[in-house]
């Protein structure tokens, strides 16, 4: 099918970063749904915890592969075998490492009840464990499907076929909304974890379909002997350890919460998924279609090609994630009491909200960056050291957060995971230089520093335009969603129009992207 294809940099970037925008799009409706049915109560946070340790499983066992040493040793195959080679090393990848990930989702679900004993809070009644443990899993289900469409999305990467990641991003939240808008009544929060459950088995056959336009067949083999299979296994040993430090984190988080008042985890979460509006559709989608070239040009040694790569995702993830970061902070409490206000989601609920994504808004540009250095190192086949920087961002982040969580509430997880990324974001940049001579560090500083400038001006105006909004007699006449929708509305059109004003007059803006897609569209239209 032409309509599964393989992609160029700049236009899977693109193209990826629109199918984002809408997902990100669609789990703002997810969430808004689930916010007017079940509030940030009790049942939502019954449903953030029982996703909690499933997901951790699947990001440290399969995310922590895909991401790090199979896309990079599967294009090295892919590059230098034959086909049937190649095929037969990813079957032999797929068939292992599924078989050892649905073993250890089978056995973590027969343990769930003392899993939850000695993780959540004593004096948790155990009913609310209960539904803890069976949301939990329901979730371990979906996470074994996911496990094989972030397999099978791994080897379509390679090929540089980005469809089905794409499509994959846009049938998981409609999933979860339907299943709470038909069964809400019935079954509760549960309707949200079947949904789940139906979502990623339609994301894994997606996968499926975009297969059969590659050159991958699947084979049934097991050698786990092989070299290469074994070398995925070694080079992902210290991204285990990172994916399970970052998991760490909010299962540490969860724990915590337990003390806290209710619907503090569930707000936390609901804040999350905020934040990474802009890091899944500005950060991780450029990042996602850049590594494979990343790869490439690591593993043909081409390292001035290299720092392009690099310092070009640089300027454009920072062009992007500054401004909707420092805007999202200065405007949080319209765009929470904007989008999620209403139903069982009141004051008390917009402002504890509010807290959490004023630091977590801010750290939008820093882990989008996080995302790209570790990236660059993976592809130079270098899976210690984002482990050991993102150790040392841990333990400053869990300090944070444990001495500061019973003084300003769940506030203190976005502050925890704002320093460490910026800790964490200074030391990959020095360490890539060290690592990679031709890595331009004076032009990355000077890059981030002008826009960094311009976001700084930009946040500043929104946030006097913002109270002079709140003070304003004539916005007083409107309901208060109406309030919410112009605070915010003028927030983005006249904080977006002075930051692309102040970007083009320190000459710092990047359109490079647009321009080249758009220049193929034109030229494909004229011919």
């Amino acid at each position: 099918m032409s309509f599964f294809k393989s992609q160029k940099a700049g236009s899977a970037a693109l193209f990826v970063s629109v199918a984002t925008l809408l997902s990100t799009v669609l789990g703002l409706v997810r969430d808004k749904v689930m916010a007017h049915y079940f509030g940030a109560g009790l049942e939502t946070d019954f449903y953030n915890y029982g996703f909690t340790i499933p997901d951790a499983l699947q990001n440290i066992l399969i995310m922590g592969l895909t991401a790090s040493s199979f896309i990079p040793i599967y294009a090295e195959q892919v590059a230098h075998k034959t086909r049937d080679e190649a095929n037969r090393i990813a079957g032999s990848f797929l068939n292992i490492t599924m078989g050892v990930f649905t073993g250890v989702c089978l056995l973590t679900g027969i343990l769930m009840p003392w899993i939850a004993d000695i993780w959540l809070s004593e004096s948790m009644p155990q009913e609310s464990k209960r539904a803890v443990i069976d949301i939990s899993r329901i979730f371990l289900l979906s996470q074994v499907a996911f496990g094989i469409s972030k397999i099978l999305s791994g080897i379509l990467q390679t090929h540089k076929h980005f469809t089905a990641y794409a499509l994959a991003l846009l049938v998981y939240n409609p999933s979860i909304i339907l299943g709470m808008m038909l069964f809400h009544s019935e079954i509760g929060i549960y309707s949200a974890a079947y949904g789940a459950l139906l979502g990623a088995v339609l994301v894994a056959l997606v996968n499926v379909i975009d297969l059969a336009g590659t050159d991958y067949r699947y084979h049934w083999s097991w050698n786990y002997r092989d070299t290469a299979v074994r070398q995925i296994w070694i080079l992902a040993i210290p991204n285990f350890l990172n994916m399970a430090l970052l998991q760490s984190v909010f299962i540490f988080y969860s724990a915590i919460s337990a003390l806290l008042p209710e619907g503090s985890y569930s707000a936390f979460r609901y804040a999350l998924n905020f934040e990474s509006f802009p890091v899944s559709i500005f950060g991780i989608a450029f990042v996602t279609a850049i590594f494979p070239f990343l790869a490439e040009n690591a593993g043909r040694k081409h390292y001035d090609n290299f720092n392009y790569n690099i310092q070009n995702s640089l300027r454009q993830i920072l062009y992007l994630t500054l401004p909707a970061g420092v805007g999202m902070a200065a405007l949080s409490p319209e765009i929470i009491g904007l989008i999620l206000g209403g139903g069982k989601f009141g004051r008390g609920e917009i402002s504890m909200t509010a807290s959490i994504l004023f630091f977590y808004a801010l750290a939008v540009p820093l882990e989008s960056l996080w995302y790209l250095f570790a990236r660059g190192y993976y592809a130079l086949k270098d899976t210690w050291t984002p482990f050991w920087f993102r150790l040392i961002g841990t333990v400053v982040n869990f300090s944070i957060s444990y001495f500061l969580a019973f003084e300003i509430g769940p506030a203190a997880f976005s502050l925890g995971l704002l320093t460490a990324f910026s800790l964490q974001v200074i030391l990959f940049v020095f360490g890539m230089k060290r690592k990679v001579p031709e890595f331009d560090l004076r032009q990355a500083l000077i890059s981030a520093s002008r826009l960094t400038l311009c976001a700084l001006i930009m946040g500043a105006a929104v946030w006097l335009i913002n109270r002079w909004l709140s003070n304003a007699d004539f916005v007083h006449v409107y309901s208060e969603r109406i309030q919410y929708l112009l605070r915010t509305v003028a927030g983005i059109v006249l904080g977006g129009a002075l930051y692309i004003t102040l970007t083009y007059v320190f000459r710092c803006a990047d359109f490079s992207v647009i321009r080249r897609v758009a220049g193929r569209l034109l030229n494909k239209k004229e011919g």
